[in-house]
């Protein structure tokens, strides 16, 4: 099989690599860059210079594969059968990378507009993501200014250096040539477009750093409409490239440039181009003449035909105007056409979304409800009925448009007219009572009653706006004073406490008081009991021994004798020794016993 011989790459191939790595590079600076400081713009113009440099590496993969030789194709003398495992794994690999080259160069076309494709595509949603995100908390610095200015010298050499390749070429060169002079033209406006991106970067940063005024937000505006531009020309150009059959030919992707004069860049170049009709020719001249009058009414009769379309969301309603007189009936959710501007106008309003007034103060992010607090940037204050006292009641008013039409006919200002009703109600509700009767009203009670008279107030001047709910966050005294009000209540809860502890301690005492003195009473009652039984008893025991010693004298004495004897000898220990002492005859015992008897 004969060979094809390989095509080799040329200067401008060369110069193309180089500069499309020059862009790369200065891409991956920009988005390390802009990492690094949080400044979101510098990302954006990172991945609008990736995009024409990935583009273009892509064009610089070869166009065909070379294919094999007739020495370099399998042996047939033997059959695969009886060649060894070894040498068949051995070639596995080599086929396979082949087969996959020489399918990449039969279908290089659809492939590589395929990845050129997505390629832009991705890098747009990565652009479009970081866009919304956006960064503007960053702090100006001369570091960032220096290295724009860097890359912009950088991105003149490279352009210089394209612009003097693609004039060195002849007109009538042809075959790697002319696709490696489309290529020097992708670069060429790849730098221009990122010469301005710099160039309004360094504007915003010398804007930031001399009058101290961030801009950055109109930067990221001006570099997502430059992005996008880009984006649409570079696909518009690829999709005429593969029309036109061009891409392996000469893939000319670039985004015209308007006002750059010289070259092939300007609007006029770039229509010759892609359309191949001469615009320096009298009759396009003459066409463009004719046609551009009706071409400009025909989108100025559009773009005023649109004012007449109007979109009102599911949480909105319309107030149409005609001739600035408001109609009866007011548009519901959907999509409306009405007469176009001057004749018909359309505002629309949020009928279902609840907001919020505050009452006694004005209204911050950061608020608590601490009486030493104040609860927002500014609170106010109401004089109490003695004149003495003041006091502060913030108060959060939760309402909504009900009636659009009579919120726009009845008031020029609907939302002051409900805080003033608000003020007026809380100010009837202070002149009548003191700081200590506040402090303790009923905050629910307190909240409801607001809310109907506020109801009530809004339905007599027919204000369209509906009060759905109002929450009493806080009654305290001024915030000046909270401190020493808060001790002083401090002091009385303490002073009530200690003199509830005394209560319990007197009563205790008081309790075991009385214990003590039921107790004592009751023993001596026993005691004096006691010794009066004791002394009835010996009074009887004394007249009973008269009456014995009267009636039996000999007996009762010698019974007393005995029991004398007895008490005395009680203790002592008795030894009896004799001849013929019979021991049946001693007792041992009580005198007054049974057996004595």
């Amino acid at each position: 099989m004969k060979a094809v011989p390989q095509k080799k790459w040329g200067r401008e191939k060369y110069v193309t690599l180089v500069s499309a790595c020059g862009l790369a590079f200065a891409a991956a600076v920009l988005i390390a860059f802009g990492i690094q400081t949080a400044f979101g713009p510098l990302l954006l113009v990172g991945l609008l210079l990736l995009l024409p440099a990935a583009v273009n590496l892509l064009l610089l993969i070869p166009r065909s594969a070379k294919r094999p030789q007739a020495d370099e194709l399998p042996s047939k003398e033997a059959p695969p059968s009886k060649r060894s495992l070894l040498t068949v794994l051995k070639a596995l690999p080599r086929c396979a990378v082949d087969k996959t080259v020489r399918f990449a160069g039969e279908h290089r076309t659809p492939l590589l507009s395929t990845l050129l494709v997505l390629v832009t595509l991705g890098t747009n949603a990565v652009f479009w993501i970081f866009a919304s995100e956006g960064s503007y908390g960053y702090r100006f610095g001369y570091f960032t200014v220096v290295v724009v200015a860097a890359l912009f010298v950088l991105f003149i050499a490279l352009g210089k250096w394209c612009v003097h390749t693609v004039a060195s070429k002849d007109e009538e060169d042809e075959g790697d040539v002319r696709y490696g002079v489309a290529l020097l033209c992708n670069m060429q406006s790849a730098f221009v477009w990122g010469r301005v991106a710099l160039v309004l970067v360094a504007v915003t940063e010398l804007i930031g750093i001399l009058f101290s005024y961030d801009a950055t937000r109109y930067l990221t505006a001006l570099l997502s409409i430059l992005f996008a531009y880009v984006s649409v020309f570079m696909m518009i150009s690829l999709f005429v490239v593969l029309v036109r059959r061009e891409l392996e030919v000469a893939p000319e992707i670039t985004a015209p440039a308007p006002g750059v004069s010289g070259g092939n860049l300007g609007i006029l170049a770039y229509l010759e181009k892609n359309t191949g009709i001469s615009m320096r020719s009298l009759w396009s001249i003459q066409m463009i003449k004719e046609s551009l009058p009706y071409a400009v009414l025909g989108i100025v009769l559009l773009l005023w035909g649109a004012t007449g379309v109007s979109l009102v969301n599911s949480e909105q309603q319309g107030a149409h105007y005609r001739f600035g007189k408001l109609r009866e009936e007011t548009l519901s959710p959907g999509i409306h056409f009405t007469l176009p501007w001057p004749f018909d106008r359309v505002e629309v309003y949020d009928t279902e979304s609840v907001n919020q007034l505050t009452v006694g103060y004005v209204s911050e992010q950061s608020a608590d409800n601490f009486w030493t607090e104040a609860h927002g940037g500014e609170e106010y204050r109401l004089l109490l009925g003695n004149g003495n006292e003041l006091v502060s009641i913030n108060l959060r008013v939760m309402y909504r448009i009900g009636d659009l039409r009579a919120y726009l006919m009845s008031s020029a200002t609907p939302e002051f007219l409900m805080s003033a009703a608000s003020y007026e109600i809380v100010t009837a509700r202070t002149i009548t009572t003191d700081l200590d009767t506040m402090l303790s009203t009923d905050r629910a009670v307190f909240a409801d009653s607001f809310r109907e008279e506020l109801k009530t107030y809004m339905a007599r001047y027919n204000t369209g706006l509906e009060v759905v709910d109002v929450v009493l966050e806080s009654i305290h005294p001024p915030v000046e004073v909270a401190d020493a009000y808060q001790a002083l209540i401090s002091a009385e809860i303490e002073a009530d406490r200690l003199l509830i502890d005394a209560e319990a301690y007197r009563g205790d005492r008081l309790a075991w008081a009385w214990i003590d003195y039921d107790l004592n009473v009751a023993k001596a009652t026993i005691e004096g009991k006691e010794a009066l039984a004791a002394a009835t008893g010996s009074v009887a025991e004394f007249l009973a021994s008269v009456e014995a010693d009267k009636a039996y004298p000999s007996d009762y004495r010698y019974y007393k004798y005995m029991q004398a004897v007895t008490k005395a000898y009680s203790g002592a220990k008795l030894v009896i020794v004799g001849d013929g002492i019979n021991e049946g005859n001693i007792y041992i015992g009580s005198i007054n016993s049974d057996r004595m008897e």
